[in-house]
């Protein structure tokens, strides 16, 4: 009894948590955008810039989508160029191999 008394709270206070605003729609945007950035050192560090780059501007858009979703304006994210940028970088490293 005491567990589920337990699971209720917490579930009661995550509820609350996120009703007042303390849970970032944009984190998995956010987590996103880092690994790209990763990536386009990655490409960097090997001389690979043009890929480098694109993986650097796909972050800029998912941190810009990031800060959009933070804001509940998700009808405000626009894609287009992202997956622009993906078929770019899909080319490249398929050339590549």
């Amino acid at each position: 009894m005491k567990l589920f008394t337990t699971l209720l709270l917490s579930l009661a206070l995550c509820n609350i948590s996120f009703a007042e605003g303390d849970s970032n729609g944009g984190d998995g945007f956010r987590d996103t955008a880092y690994k790209y950035q990763e990536k386009a050192k990655k490409y960097d560090e090997s001389g690979k810039h043009h890929i480098a780059g694109l993986y650097q501007r796909m972050a800029e858009i998912k941190l810009d989508a990031a800060s959009k979703a933070d804001q509940g304006n998700w009808d405000d994210i626009d894609w287009s160029e992202y997956h622009e940028i993906e078929g770019k970088i899909a080319k490249l490293i398929n050339h590549k191999k």
